[in-house]
């Protein structure tokens, strides 16, 4: 049987909330809303998307087009962007009981102190040729705080897509103070990551089989929009990426990561992965930092990964999310229905 597909990008915001009762902010119900039909652009063949609202018309023409074989519909083995109670209870509403995985387990996974345990476990079976940055930080009381330097970011423990991350190297000390109490207060601690040079953001992209193994799949190049929250990615061969990327590290850094991640998830979550990553300076040296964040979930960089296959191998587009008011180019491949109140787009080139 194939899989049941639901774009549910509200999942991180579920998970901090921790229960089936959540309703999501107006903005994350519109992406929702808007997007239900995105995974018509990575799921197998054979699979089922549930996107009660997509003109048929406008998915016949689109599967036709782009040689898909993929239906509208509600059957399938449950598979959304994330899992949480609140996602298996959208498969619940629809007549789907399962098979769902255990969530209390994927939900502890989720949180931000699984980079924290990455950082260690890359430590402790020293597979990387290069020193590792300063490893995070979780604290549960504000008294905790170090009161030196601000040269930090604060991280809630669920958030995601560039969400819920303040860099405090500006800040006064009550405002801290503040921030960091509030995310103590709503989900129980707050992380800390020293403020690194940073020079890119990337991703790898792995998948776990539920089995206890984890395959590295390729890179992600993303890059941010407005409020340091997802902007878009850079689509082409993971060749080219390799080459925009320019580490002599990568492959190390994704066989130590592969490794690691075998021990941390086991056999718990079965699905598409992303560990965010950046490159940043270190004295005259460009360094890794391999434990930004764990996203047990589906990601835009495997989108963007799927997405390649529609790009010649010369060619270097860009994915991007905008609001629909905001004119794009009229050449772009359009990902979603007209009327959506957002805009995914492939964009290429000019020639």
């Amino acid at each position: 049987m194939g899989k049941l597909h639901l774009f549910n990008p509200e999942n991180d915001l579920a998970l901090a909330h921790g229960n089936a009762n959540f309703t999501p902010p107006k903005a994350a119900l519109a992406l929702h809303n808007a997007a239900q039909a995105l995974p018509i652009w990575y799921a197998a063949e054979g699979d089922c998307v549930y996107a009660p609202d997509t003109d048929p018309r406008w998915w016949d023409n689109t599967c036709r087009r782009f040689g898909l074989n993929v239906s509208l519909g509600k059957h399938g083995i449950p598979a959304p962007w994330g899992w949480s109670e609140h996602a298996a209870g959208q498969f619940r509403k629809i007549g789907i009981d399962g098979p769902f995985p255990d969530i209390s387990v994927l939900r502890n996974l989720s949180h931000r102190r699984t980079a924290r345990l990455l950082h260690r476990t890359l430590e402790k079976q020293g597979n990387l040729s290069y020193p590792l940055p300063p490893e995070p930080k979780e604290i549960t009381d504000i008294a905790l705080l170090p009161d030196h330097t601000s040269d930090f970011f604060l991280k809630a423990p669920w958030s995601g897509s560039g969400r819920g991350v303040t860099d405090c190297s500006s800040l006064p000390r009550h405002q801290i103070i503040r921030l960091a109490a509030g995310i103590i207060r709503r989900q129980g601690s707050v992380m800390l990551e020293t403020r690194l040079p940073k020079e890119r953001d990337f991703a790898m992209l792995f998948h776990s089989d539920g089995k206890g193994n984890v395959t590295y799949r390729g890179l992600s190049l993303f890059f941010n929009g407005a409020a340091n929250a997802y902007g878009g990615n850079i689509v082409a061969t993971q060749d080219t990426l390799r080459g925009l990327l320019d580490t002599p590290h990568a492959d190390e850094t994704a066989a130590a990561v592969a490794t690691a991640l075998r021990d941390i998830i086991g056999n718990a979550y079965e699905g598409p992965l992303g560990v965010d990553m950046m490159l940043y300076g270190s004295g005259s040296q460009t360094l890794i930092c391999p434990t930004v964040e764990v996203n047990l979930r589906m990601t835009m960089g495997h989108l963007a990964m799927h997405l390649s296959r529609f790009v010649d191998k010369t060619t270097v587009a860009t994915f991007r999310i905008t609001p629909a008011d905001i004119p794009v180019n009229p050449d772009d491949i359009s990902l979603l229905p007209s009327g959506s109140a957002f805009t995914f787009s492939l964009s290429f080139p000019c020639k």
